[in-house]
């Protein structure tokens, strides 16, 4: 339910501000009450006509959404507020009768973040899709340069530019074979008020599956209200990405650096140096992913979540879970940016030849593998 603070843009990007906006929070909220109400006509409990009614009602949105948030710390829900505003646009009792049927709090708000997380993770893996791309170009261009490895900051045994760009991307690849997975397993959240399920008898059961295709999630075997592990294993995968966002970009940062010089990016300028090249995406990146695991240990240190619902361990995760998403996809554009407008520089001096047959393979490796994760 949290808003990123519009001040400074550098720690989201313009997509997950959207996303994450009151606007965008609640109509996920709406996007699930709608689909509720067809999915209990689909399991026969509900008249469609009826359910068709509410789910027009919550289709056409409400018309202040901050209110709506900020009714929650008044009344302890966003329920009551919402209910209030599609009831009025519904105009027929009957039909409001079902608006939230069945369901509680924690089932809209549990499945809203489940929405906005596969948007989220629509555009993660967009952009890292693109890192990716420029990535793999660059290490076909540049598998045979030499290169310097540096241990410790040192210099130490050649390399390629080749294989320290292979490097970056293999890590890449990783993270988005995980962010795809996450995104097809993103599950319903409906149990009721204690995970009962009791408002629907018998059609439980096909309430949850209706609901979830409709949604386009999975139904889970049983209700997670009291259960964090979706909460947290989004979180932990999308932080761990933005940590490697966050190692490449002060790699780039280092070997564009003065005494080392080996690339140019992307430059900022400084206000009391002309001509001076800053690596502003490298900040970006780093600054982003260090906001991203301060987000993630406010998850990390929420209190226990207590048996049916938990007194503040539920809530922290209204703030945390969007901040580790919009920071997460600021350093994901920053270092797409900063792969998009990476060079190396000085002499194109080929490798030696123990160096470019030894590193050979692994790049192989790791390109076949770009090329089946990118088709």
């Amino acid at each position: 339910m949290s808003r990123l603070p519009t001040f400074d843009p550098g720690f989201s990007t313009e997509k997950l501000a959207r996303i994450y906006s009151p606007d965008g929070t609640v109509g996920a909220m709406l996007e699930f009450e709608a689909a509720l109400a067809l999915a209990l006509a689909d399991a026969g409990i509900a008249p469609l006509a009826e359910a068709e009614l509410v789910a027009s009602a919550c289709e056409g949105g409400v018309g202040d959404a901050q209110s709506i948030l900020t009714s929650t710390w008044d009344t302890g829900t966003p329920i009551l507020a919402l209910r209030a505003a599609i009831v009025a646009k519904v105009g027929d009792e009957a039909a409001s009768h079902w608006f939230h049927f069945g369901a509680t709090t924690q089932d809209t708000v549990d499945t809203a973040q489940m929405l906005q997380a596969g948007s989220a993770l629509d555009s993660l893996t967009n952009g890292l899709a693109s890192i990716a791309s420029g990535l793999r170009d660059l290490t076909m261009a540049h598998r045979e340069r030499a290169h310097s490895g540096r241990t410790f900051l040192q210099e130490a045994r050649p390399t390629t530019f080749g294989l320290r760009t292979a490097t970056w991307l293999s890590a890449v690849l990783g993270h988005l074979s995980d962010l795809r997975t996450l995104r097809q397993g993103l599950v319903v959240q409906l149990g009721g008020p204690v995970g009962a399920l009791e408002g629907y008898g018998e059609d439980a059961t096909a309430v949850v599956e209706a609901l979830a295709r409709r949604l386009g999630l999975k139904a889970p075997g049983i209700s997670w209200h009291g259960d964090r592990s979706p909460i947290r294993a989004l979180a932990h995968s999308v932080s761990r990405m933005a940590g490697t966002m966050a190692k490449i970009g002060s790699d780039i940062a280092l070997l564009a650096s003065t005494g080392i010089g080996e690339i140019s990016v992307r430059s900022g300028g400084s206000s009391s140096m002309p001509g001076k090249e800053n690596p502003i995406d490298s900040f970006r990146a780093v600054a982003a992913s260090a906001a991203c695991s301060g987000a993630m240990a406010m998850l990390s240190s929420a209190p226990p979540f207590e048996l049916d619902r938990g007194v503040g361990g539920w809530h922290v995760e209204w703030l945390a879970l969007p901040l580790v998403f919009q920071t997460a996809a600021a350093a994901v554009e920053a270092i797409d940016i900063s792969v998009g407008t990476l060079e190396p520089v000085g002499p194109d001096t080929r490798a030696e030849d123990a160096v470019i047959a030894g590193s050979s393979g692994q790049i192989d490796n790791v390109l076949s593998e770009a090329d089946r994760a990118l088709a």
